[in-house]
């Protein structure tokens, strides 16, 4: 727009239009006839007489193309702006400074796509179903638990089941993630989840019990507040299930009981068996150092020592440091029952070993160095809660606390100075040495 005395300039895409005293008037230019010097140019903007492209194929089918048939917009959603922070050091700001901060006091959103502001964001809900079983007379119905999973992202669930022990069916993931479909038509969103609701899906109707912290976080924020907790009901299998766990089928085998069995001519007891039944999950386990001078930088490596109390195998696991340069095979000794000594490979013809020969974790000892496999040298340091617990309550002996192996950090040596080039002054020339940033 020129403003010429009392004359107003308006530029369109082709033409001037001139307005005195109320008059407009409307003349047609050629703007390649004006120079082409700055200030005398128009932009000149083309008509797009491109073809689109409607049509496509996708997996051997022919379809239409078209936002909302084919795909959907982009999402979009509104992030609040990180607040500008000025390293002014000691100068006090200027005025143009001030100016900014108090402008930029309001809070400030940018837009951005939602793939990049809800990634890896997630709602979890908790919810059950019931299911109708006819061929057995035990049970009418069973209540099957669900965890149902809202991506942020795109928009799209999951169900998974967790899966029970000796349950008879099949459990995992029961509905692979895709976008559900909403009873009203559309696609389910957030709002559409509520703890104490119903969500039917598919023929199904799951009933939402409860939801992960993150979750009513996300609806307290969003203005929507969530149901409390309402408890998941049991059904028969549950129930014979948890009976089964409290209650023994038989008398426990006292020492009594044995003794009267002996005397009768039975009470014959396979002591691998019994030991398995007793002790099976029980591990006691260490945590062991080892300083290997076999490498050409002293290192000291972590270990796992684990004793498995149901049939006395040990295993030991090396615990890898971040870039520590090894490669991730962290067996050191696949589990198995480990001599006392050198560590032998015997023949089928060899005499059988007494357990004693075998290593034991009875024998471990919190401030302990043990040699295992031959040559190698342990220095246990630690042992875990059910460990220190379990050497506590079958032989009365309270472990010793925790030792500190922690090596000190390496004085790294200071880089020499190079010698001084005698361009600029010396003081210019070191604060390229000394500052990755030279300090003006």
């Amino acid at each position: 727009v020129c403003r010429v005395g009392s004359e107003v300039v308006e530029s369109s895409l082709s033409g001037l239009a001139f307005q005195d005293r109320g008059i407009m008037t409307t003349v047609q230019v050629d703007l390649k006839s004006l120079p082409n010097l700055p200030g005398y140019t128009f932009p000149e903007y083309k008509d797009n007489y491109s073809r689109p492209h409607t049509w496509n194929v996708v997996n051997n089918v022919r379809i239409e193309q078209k936002e909302g048939l084919s795909h959907d917009k982009p999402k979009f959603v509104k992030v609040a702006k990180q607040q500008e922070t000025w390293r002014s050091g000691s100068l006090p700001d200027s005025q143009t400074r001030a100016v900014f901060k108090n402008a930029g006091s309001d809070i400030q959103y940018n837009e951005l796509p939602a793939w990049d502001a809800f990634d890896r964001h997630v709602l979890r809900f908790y919810g059950y179903f019931k299911e109708a079983v006819v061929e057995t007379n035990l049970e009418n119905h069973r209540v099957r638990k669900v965890v149902i999973y809202y991506y942020l992202e795109d928009d799209t669930c999951q169900i998974t089941e967790p899966k029970q022990d000796n349950s008879g069916i099949p459990q995992g993931q029961m509905v692979r993630r895709h976008r559900f479909p909403a009873p009203n038509g559309g696609y389910m969103k957030p709002e559409d989840f509520q703890v104490g609701g119903i969500l039917h899906l598919y023929g199904r109707s799951i009933m939402i019990t409860d939801c992960d912290p993150f979750t009513r976080e996300y609806f307290h924020q969003a203005g929507i507040e969530q149901g409390h907790a309402e408890p998941t009901p049991t059904d028969p299998f549950m129930e014979t299930r948890e009976l089964m766990r409290n209650q023994e089928a038989v008398q426990p085998r006292t020492y009594e009981k044995i003794y009267r069995e002996v005397m009768l001519g039975g009470g014959h007891i396979n002591a691998d068996m019994q030991q398995f039944l007793e002790k099976d999950k029980k591990v006691l386990r260490f945590y062991a150092v080892m300083d290997d001078v076999q490498t050409p930088q002293f290192e000291r490596r972590p270990f796992t020592i684990m004793f498995f109390l149901a049939d006395d195998q040990v295993e030991i696991r090396e615990q890898y440091p971040l870039n520590c340069g090894r490669d991730n095979f962290p067996i050191f000794f696949r589990k198995g029952k480990m001599p006392i000594g050198a560590y032998k490979v015997e023949g089928p013809q060899a005499q059988a070993r007494k357990k004693s020969d075998y290593v034991h974790g009875h024998d471990f000892r919190v401030g302990m160095n043990v040699t295992l496999l031959g040559n190698y040298n342990f220095f246990i340091y630690d042992a875990d809660e059910f460990t220190r617990r379990y050497f506590l309550d079958e032989f009365g002996e309270e472990l010793d606390p925790r030792h500190d192996v922690q090596l000190p950090e390496r004085a790294v040596p200071r880089a020499k100075t190079p010698p001084y080039t005698g361009y600029g002054s010396w003081d210019d020339s070191m604060a390229s040495v000394t500052h990755l940033i030279p300090k003006v």
